[in-house]
């Protein structure tokens, strides 16, 4: 008999369940979510595993059960969440989870999995917080996105148009003050005093009349003048 005794003590460390469950949840009005728990025992599924889905709302008070499986799930008749829980799990591949429809924004708080194959029936009991939104997260973040895309691009082509105009401007008003600095033929004719056949310049004068060559290169410096005008 104390052998049988000393054999169960020593054997209980083993006797634990695992169950897992995510931290978190989000769910938005009117919608649906799944709610999953899963587990692994040190022993075989049995016909005779249980499963618990408890809730406690935020501000707390008394955990109520939501769903109870064994065999099959029964489901609560009362409570806050009559008539919107199902069954979505299979216990042989280690699978206890639920779903929930129709949610509402009082369906935020925490809820629990609590899963038992005799003899392995202890072990941790994981929660999920649920959080229920009237829009989704994804749909805010894109929201956000569109319009700021909106202001953005509007924006930068305006100010890409601007820059490009400016930098035109720029461009024609150097351009202008080159023709503008540009010597007139008699001026030009008054520095052109070199003679045809060398290359060093000759006594200033003011008639282009002194120098054939340049009195040549005046008369075709009018005549591009005239071109151009």
């Amino acid at each position: 008999m104390w052998v049988l005794v000393l054999l169960v003590v020593g054997m209980s460390p083993g006797l634990c369940i695992d169950i897992s469950m995510y931290p978190n949840a989000y769910g938005v009005v009117g919608e649906s979510i799944k709610l999953k728990c899963s587990f692994t025992s040190s022993y075989p599924i049995s016909d005779i595993v249980a499963v618990d889905w408890t809730y406690r709302q935020p501000s707390g008070g008394p955990t109520v059960t939501i769903l109870h499986f064994l065999n099959k799930p029964y489901p609560s008749v009362v409570g806050p969440f009559k008539d919107r829980i199902s069954w979505e799990g299979d216990v042989k591949r280690g699978d206890a989870s639920i779903s929930l429809t129709d949610l509402r924004l009082t369906d935020n708080g925490t809820l629990s999995c609590t899963v038992r194959n005799p003899p392995d029936v202890h072990g941790s009991v994981p929660q999920t917080k649920l959080t229920v939104t009237k829009e989704t997260l994804y749909f805010k973040f894109s929201t956000v996105s569109l319009l700021s895309a909106l202001v953005f691009i509007p924006s930068a082509l305006v100010s890409l148009l601007l820059l490009v105009r400016m930098r035109r401007s720029i461009s024609r008003g150097r351009t202008k003050n080159l023709k503008w600095r540009k010597k007139s033929p008699i001026e030009e004719s008054q520095d052109c005093v070199y003679d045809d056949n060398e290359s060093t310049p000759l006594q200033h004068t003011s008639s282009p009349e002194q120098s054939p060559g340049c009195l040549m290169r005046f008369c075709l410096r009018c005549i591009d003048d005239s071109d151009e005008e």
